[in-house]
């Protein structure tokens, strides 16, 4: 192996030891560490060296890492209570320094100065002079770092810098190597190395006494960067992909979504048109028959033999021409093609507490007026699907309606008195748009349809179904539960 005498010019030397000691004056020293054991070993040093050689010493330390060195400095025999007595010992919390000159979670360089300069030169003064050392040690820095101010870090070891020209001082800084785990920590690490006039890496390197052993260790370093970059470069592809599988996949589900919607959205329309066509064939054909058939049965009862029978039969053939109205008009009311949506309100409600018992009450505005053909069906199979689930699963007793129309927007609203929705199906219903029925799902898809707004509020006094449609619409839609 060449030693440091047989190297060419253009060679580099073989890696150095990481020395903590004998550094220089005015040197900025940065220590990485992994166990605080191996923090207050190297500081006790630092420290101990300065007072036991008459100087000042200013530690600004958390109170773990202070009661630490004291520890350690009464070990090695020093009287660290004696120091802080004559002012050569200078113990200092971190934080609460920190916070005399941080602003908006900025260091103030006035501030700054003002609170740790005239620290340092009471113990200069301490030690003998202004021409005394000073071994100052500061983890200031190493807080703002953990607190994930990066930039105020940087900033604060800037203003170290330029305290140190203003007197004779050794300072070291301190930063447990856990906190730079992550790829991000790159370039503020490097920044922070780059405003130290020294850098020591830690303990499982200074342990490293011969030549060997710290370029073996160096070329297993090498190889776990490489190995690490090569796993992050091969996690970004797998991201990149899995991201494009995931977009791909949300663009198919869109459009299966949407191609859903317009199929029930087509299907509402079918059946709409569907019953339209039945009531009307209904009217049109059976009734007329059924009519047909009263009149004959008229003329029959002017026989006087058998009377009670063709009045009996009478009673049934009125029987089956109002069910057949009824049931016609139940698929679409024809006083809605006429008179509008009200007019059909009033004349469904009226039928549905004849038919159910329950009290009904309608608040609709008499001038109200025409609306879409496509809003005033929605509206109409709303209230048909409200009423007929208050009915059969709420136990109420009353049911009140509310129809109220503005300049862009008509309101439907009906509220019972019932025994409410159980809470699970709600949930239910709010995540998936199930649970609760094909109506209310069949009312939910109507109203996203024409861009409006589905709420359903229910607890142990009373449900309250709320539509809204707006009467301009850009078909984005929403359910509220």
């Amino acid at each position: 192996m060449a030693t440091s005498s047989t190297l060419r010019r253009n060679e580099a030397p073989p890696a150095p030891i990481a020395q903590s000691r004998d550094l220089g004056h005015l040197a900025h020293t940065v220590q990485f560490y992994g166990e605080d054991s191996f923090l207050l070993d190297e500081l006790s040093r630092f420290v101990g060296t300065a007072l036991g050689a008459g100087d000042a010493a200013v530690v600004i330390a958390t109170k773990a890492h202070r009661d630490g060195l004291a520890e350690r400095l009464k070990s090695r025999g020093l009287d660290a209570a004696k120091a802080i007595e004559q002012g050569r010992y200078v113990p200092m919390d971190a934080a609460e320094t920190l916070a005399k000159f941080m602003r908006d979670g900025w260091p103030d360089a006035e501030l700054f100065t003002e609170a740790v300069g005239s620290i340092l030169g009471q113990a200069a003064v301490a030690a003998g002079g202004t021409n005394s050392h000073i071994s100052a040690f500061g983890e200031m820095v190493a807080l703002l770092w953990m607190q994930g101010n990066a930039e105020a870090a940087v900033r604060l070891e800037q203003l170290w810098n330029d305290l140190l020209q203003n007197y004779s001082m050794s300072l070291r800084c301190a930063y447990p190597m856990s906190g730079f785990d992550r790829e991000y920590h790159c370039d503020s690490f490097l920044k922070i190395c780059a405003e130290h006039s020294h850098v020591l890496p830690m303990e499982t390197y200074t342990a490293l006494i011969d030549e060997e052993q710290r370029l073996r260790s160096i070329t297993h370093l090498q190889q776990k960067a490489q190995a690490l970059e090569a796993e992050i470069a091969e996690r970004k592809q797998a991201e990149e992909a899995l991201h494009r599988t995931k977009v791909e996949l949300e663009s198919q589900v869109e459009q299966r979504t949407t191609a859903l919607r317009q199929l029930s959205s087509r299907l509402l329309s079918l059946q709409d048109t569907e019953r339209r066509r039945i009531a009307r064939e209904l009217h049109d054909s059976l009734g007329q028959y059924l009519v047909g058939l009263k009149l004959n049965v008229d003329m029959l009862r002017q026989s006087p033999a058998r009377q009670e029978l063709w009045s009996e039969a009478e009673v049934l053939m009125q029987q089956c021409i109002a069910e057949v109205r009824t049931l016609s008009y139940l698929l679409h009311p024809p006083t809605m093609d006429s008179a509008g949506f009200c007019s059909a309100a009033r004349w469904y409600v009226e039928g549905f507490g004849q038919r159910s018992g329950l009290q009904v009450t309608l608040d609709a505005p008499d001038d109200l007026g025409r609306l879409p053909d496509a809003i005033e069906l929605a509206l109409f199979r709303v209230l048909q699907e409200a009423l007929t689930n208050v009915h059969r699963h709420s136990g109420a007793s009353a049911t009140e309606i509310l129809v109220r129309g503005e300049a862009e927007r008509v309101v439907l609203q009906v509220k019972d008195n019932g025994h409410g929705i159980p809470q699970e199906l709600l949930g239910r219903f709010r995540a998936t748009g199930e649970g609760m029925g094909v109506g209310l799902a069949g009312i939910g898809e109507r109203v996203r349809e024409l861009g409006g707004k589905l709420k359903i509020e229910s607890d142990s006094s009373g449900t309250l179904v709320r539509v809204t449609i707006p009467l301009h619409t850009d078909g984005s839609g929403e359910l509220q539960v």
